[in-house]
C-alpha cells in the first residue's frame, strides 16, 4: 500500500477533527448557554491545539505550546473574532442554536485546519503576519455564503493550497499569499 503524502494526511486530520467538532458544539447548541461557554473553551485543548501538533508532525516540526501559540492567537483573531460573534448570537439560543454551532464549528476547523497546514509546511518558525495574511485568504478562498452553509474545500484545493508555501522563507510565503489573494479578489 502506497503512503499518502503530506497533504492527504493533513486533509485527514481536518477532516475528524471537523467531524467530531461539529458534533460536540450540536450537541452544546441543543441545550443553549452556558453548555455552549465550555464547549468553545474545552475546543481548544480538545480540537484545535491538538489539530495543530497532529499537522506540525505530519512535517516533522516540534508541537507548540505556551507562548510559541502567541503568533497564531494574534494572527488570526481578527479572522475568528466574526465566526465566533456570529457563532454566538444564534448559537446560545437552546434547539434553535444547534445548527449554527455546527456550521461555526466545520468553518473554523476547516479553516484553522488548513492555516496549520500551511504553516507548517512553510516551517518550523511560526510568523505573525504570515497567519494574519493566510487566514485572509482561506477566508477569500472558502468562504461561508450561507449562515447555515459551509462547504468544507475539496481535497485537492486544500492540498494544492498547503502544497504551495512548502519550506517559503515568510517573505516568500507572504508574496504567495498576497498574489493568490489578488488573483481570488479579482
Amino acid at each position: 500500500m502506497m503512503e499518502q503524502n503530506k497533504e492527504a494526511r493533513v486533509y485527514d486530520i481536518i477532516e475528524k477533527k471537523a467531524g467530531s467538532n461539529i458534533l460536540m458544539q450540536g450537541l452544546t447548541g441543543w441545550m443553549g448557554f452556558p453548555f455552549t461557554l465550555f464547549a468553545d473553551t474545552a475546543v481548544f485543548f480538545t480540537h484545535y491545539g491538538p489539530m495543530l501538533n497532529e499537522i506540525r508532525e505530519v512535517y516533522g516540526r516540534e508541537p507548540l505550546s505556551g507562548e510559541f501559540i502567541a503568533p497564531i492567537l494574534k494572527g488570526c483573531k481578527d479572522e475568528v473574532i466574526s465566526d465566533i460573534v456570529m457563532d454566538k448570537v444564534i448559537g446560545n439560543i437552546p434547539i434553535i442554536g444547534m445548527p449554527a454551532n455546527m456550521i461555526a464549528a466545520k468553518a473554523m476547523t476547516w479553516r484553522l485546519g488548513i492555516l496549520f497546514g500551511m504553516l507548517s509546511a512553510r516551517g518550523e518558525e511560526i510568523n505573525e503576519h504570515n497567519v494574519e495574511c493566510a487566514m485572509v485568504l482561506i477566508r477569500n478562498l472558502f468562504p461561508q455564503k450561507d449562515s447555515y452553509l459551509f462547504r468544507k474545500p475539496s481535497v485537492e484545493n486544500a492540498q494544492k493550497l498547503i502544497r504551495s508555501v512548502e519550506g517559503d522563507t515568510f517573505d516568500t510565503f507572504d508574496s504567495k499569499v498576497s498574489k493568490i489573494l489578488d488573483a481570488v479578489k479579482s
